[in-house]
């Protein structure tokens, strides 16, 4: 499932990436590193807040359609 998809307060595992190689490799240099685990936050004006480690980082929607977790 897209990571855009998860509900508030799910903790989901990065699965793979649906973006070009380029977008790719700045998630992984942010931390989005499959086999990660990744929680949603908060949502708002079409942005998604993510935790990944001890990190938060603010994704736009399109993005976080992108990057598939389970």
């Amino acid at each position: 499932m897209p990571l855009a998809l998860a509900s508030i307060g799910q903790k989901c595992i990065i699965k793979s990436f649906a973006c070009s190689c380029d977008t790719r490799m700045r998630m992984v240099n942010m931390g989005f590193i499959p086999g990660r685990s990744v929680e949603i936050m908060n949502r708002m004006n079409g942005t998604v807040l993510v935790r990944v480690g001890e990190s938060r980082l603010m994704l736009d929607c399109c993005l976080a359609t992108q990057i598939q977790v389970q």
